[in-house]
């Protein structure tokens, strides 16, 4: 389907083992890699200081050691495709994901949280900022409901 539509779903990552248990969300933030298409790309697992990301392959997809990986947001912000986003489900939820506009975020800032087809979703509110390579790492609380959805961030009215 994502093909067709350019969108990724829920199905096809579940479908392909890209998603983390709810368990393991539950314990800490953990990366996601929604990664679906096989291209030449490794720019994550050499990235990653604690080694949870195995790329096989010249083509192959992003696999990640959830039991190892420590939620840093290191792949988030050096993925060129924008495909990697942590979520951590400790007492409420919250998505991080990278953010390369302006104006720069901050703690704090009301944001509408948007999904994978562009779609507003919702409001959220920005809990932490920090960068890598020029790109903004976001982490957002949002609705727990939304968790797997919000996949965007933008400045609330923009």
């Amino acid at each position: 389907m994502y093909r067709r539509t350019g969108v990724v779903d829920k199905e096809t990552l579940h479908s392909l083992g890209l998603v983390p248990p709810v368990e393991r969300m539950r314990r800490g933030t953990v990366a996601v890699a929604e990664c679906v298409e096989e291209i030449p790309c490794n720019v994550c697992e050499p990235a990653c200081p604690v080694k949870a990301i195995r790329v096989e392959g010249l083509r192959g997809r992003p696999r990640i050691d959830w039991d190892r990986c420590t939620g840093c947001g290191v792949c988030v912000g050096v993925c060129p495709g924008q495909a990697i986003f942590l979520v951590d489900l400790r007492g409420g939820a919250r998505v991080t994901l990278p953010y390369e506009f302006l104006p720069k975020l901050r703690r704090g800032d009301e944001v509408e949280v948007l999904g994978r087809d562009g779609r507003v979703l919702g409001r959220g509110v920005v809990v932490r900022v920090f960068e890598v390579n020029k790109t903004q790492v976001v982490t957002v609380e949002v609705p727990e409901e939304l968790y797997m959805e919000v996949r965007a961030v933008r400045v609330k009215g923009g």
